[in-house]
């Protein structure tokens, strides 16, 4: 009796574990951030302050790197915010915006968005026209700073970008930077990806 114990722990030692499936992401969380199924749902009121002072911070970091959306990440919102800055040449194409609850705010109180390019999808290609048309009459420096900030609503959908998350014992704080969004861990809540610019 015990060799069948001895050999069925053998056995069970010297299985391969299962393997972790691979992530085919090209990016972080690619797939969820130019996902367009949500564009038709109904959006909630959302604050800036609200944003940066009261959501939840869910355990994602940079290793979930295929993470598929889940709680807030589920709903769509509409913030009215202040654009004070707005880079149109990221690497991974999309447009970043960072916004503020009021035009005299302090920058690094802001939150992001981000419009993915106009190639996948028309919302997004009607995104960049419509959020172009609101800014066109200020100047933007060269790292894409708004001479005067300029006051837009946003429809998107909630995303917890956790790449800039740091590990380990450093797992509440940002690292990478977040642009100018690095207040607090909240501030790596963005809308995004954005499927509507509307006036104020």
């Amino acid at each position: 009796m015990w060799r069948v114990a001895v050999l069925t722990v053998v056995g069970l030692w010297s299985e391969s574990p299962p393997q972790r499936q691979r992530c085919a992401e090209p990016r972080y969380r690619w797939s969820a951030k130019i996902d367009t199924t949500l564009a038709a749902l109904t959006p909630q009121p959302a604050s800036i302050p609200e944003m940066l002072q009261s959501w939840d911070v869910p355990a994602l970091r940079a290793r979930d790197a295929c993470a598929p959306r889940a709680a807030r990440e589920l709903l769509v919102y509409r913030v009215r915010g202040w654009v004070r800055r707005l880079e149109t040449s990221k690497d991974d194409g999309d447009w970043h915006i960072e916004l503020t609850d009021r035009p005299d705010g302090p920058a690094d109180s802001c939150i992001v968005a981000e419009i993915p390019q106009g190639k996948l999808g028309s919302a997004y290609r009607q995104a960049r026209a419509d959020l172009r048309r609101l800014v066109a009459d200020w100047r933007r420096s060269k790292g894409g700073v708004l001479a005067k900030p300029v006051e837009v609503q946003l429809v998107g959908a909630a995303f917890f970008d956790g790449h800039h998350r740091a590990g380990g014992r450093r797992r509440d704080t940002i690292d990478p930077k977040h642009g100018r969004c690095n207040s607090s861990l909240r501030a790596l809540w963005e809308i995004h990806p954005v499927y509507r610019v509307e006036p104020p």
